[in-house]
């Protein structure tokens, strides 16, 4: 156990100094706007769905650009009565919102969930806009040079947009909004509850996007993305850099105020744990790191969704 002790403890003590540009707090502030001033355009159909506690809807609403997010919301028997909280759940990389069923335990709880397709990925999301700078099979390292064009930046605001949505669903309780993913989800989670203060509950499961300059240069997981773009034209790397120092979430978390549960494996190769703790460490607000000692990437599995739900129920129920 000492060398275990000894490891979390110099995770502890990590202080990656941040490297924001000088517009940076101006940008987010001009693209919050954005995110909250234009209309969602929803379009919604009833799912006949066998399970009855499960009111199920199929969704799309739009992205900045026009882009029609699909996503499932689905309510809980309680939402006929009276408002309920929400857990908005961040897919991880290649993957999809899922099937309904994959949200039962929350619904369960009483809560309503919004789950979302990422651009491209594997579930029903295209995109509209193109990207200047493309990489096949490799979308992170789309739209690159500049930062409003980056694949990063549509994830990040598709992902603001379903806090939007939550918060003009009638049967959501706009003051209990809980938001949730793993991997390249855990990592839009902690993005969103920088800059979105209506979101009450932050849970990020072994997340990417943290401390992108150590994730690029030892190719880990989606960094390897961006360096082989790199590696390819090597005379992009500062214009990349600036590109990722506006989508970091180490230069985003000291903006989170709400409650914060993050899960780390201390043998993850994909999202290490070090990226996670310079990202945590940043964090000022009210927050938990439960580390996995033996685990790799798929963090502390079946464990750590008891430990959700029971921080679920400590700060939203």
């Amino acid at each position: 156990m000492n060398l275990l002790k000894a490891q979390i403890k110099e995770l502890e003590k990590l202080n990656i100094p941040c490297y924001r540009e000088k517009d940076y707090d101006a940008f987010w502030k001009g693209v919050m706007k954005k995110v909250d001033s234009l209309p969602l355009n929803v379009r919604s159909r009833g799912i006949d769905y066998p399970i009855g506690r499960m009111d199920v809807r199929e969704l799309t609403f739009e992205g900045l650009d026009g882009t029609e997010i699909s996503a499932w919301l689905i309510f809980p028997p309680e939402a006929r009565k009276s408002k309920v909280p929400v857990v908005i759940q961040y897919h991880g990389a290649g993957g999809s919102k899922g099937e309904p069923e994959n949200y039962s335990n929350w619904i369960l709880l009483g809560a309503a969930v919004i789950a979302i397709d990422y651009r491209m990925q594997s579930g029903k999301t295209g995109t509209k806009s193109g990207f200047s700078t493309w990489s096949t099979n490799e979308w992170l390292a789309m739209g690159i040079l500049d930062r409003e064009d980056s694949y990063i930046y549509r994830m990040i605001t598709d992902s603001l947009r379903a806090v939007k949505l939550a918060r003009e669903t009638k049967e959501i309780d706009s003051k209990r909004i809980a938001i949730t993913g793993g991997s390249q989800g855990g990592g839009m989670a902690l993005a969103v509850a920088a800059f979105d203060n209506s979101v009450r509950l932050c849970m990020a499961d072994v997340p990417s996007n943290c401390w992108l300059e150590k994730r690029v240069f030892a190719r880990s997981g989606g960094g390897n993305q961006i360096a082989e773009f790199i590696r390819k034209h090597p005379e992009c790397l500062g214009q990349v850099m600036k590109t990722l120092s506006y989508l970091d979430n180490l230069n985003s978390a000291e903006r989170i105020k709400c409650p914060v549960l993050i899960s780390c494996g201390l043998k993850d190769p994909v999202c290490p744990p070090d990226t996670a703790y310079a990202v945590y460490n940043k964090i000022r607000s009210s927050k938990k790191m439960m580390a996995y000692p033996f685990n790799e990437h798929e963090g502390g599995g079946a464990t750590h969704s008891r430990e959700k739900l029971k921080f679920f129920n400590q700060y939203i129920k």
